[in-house]
């Protein structure tokens, strides 16, 4: 599944078990932090299907849809 499974909802943990699509987009995501095995907590949406704001480690970030459907993950 990816961030954008409608399964996922805000204060759900999920860890990244790889990465699909764009290879600009995957080397964008490892730029900012993201790697496999990390886990990650979901903190909400922005409205009319804006960003999707993650946090982990002592990082916050916020996903455009096209990045966040790269991210493969697995509940915690």
């Amino acid at each position: 599944m990816n961030l954008l499974d409608s399964k996922i909802k805000p204060g759900h943990s999920l860890e990244i078990v790889g990465f699909s699509g764009d290879p600009a987009l995957r080397e964008r995501l490892i730029e900012m932090g993201l790697r496999i095995g990390i886990t990650l907590t979901i903190l909400g949406r922005a409205p009319f299907g804006g960003p999707l704001l993650i946090r982990f480690k002592n990082s916050f970030l916020a996903l455009r849809n096209e990045e966040a459907l790269c991210a493969q993950v697995k509940q915690a």
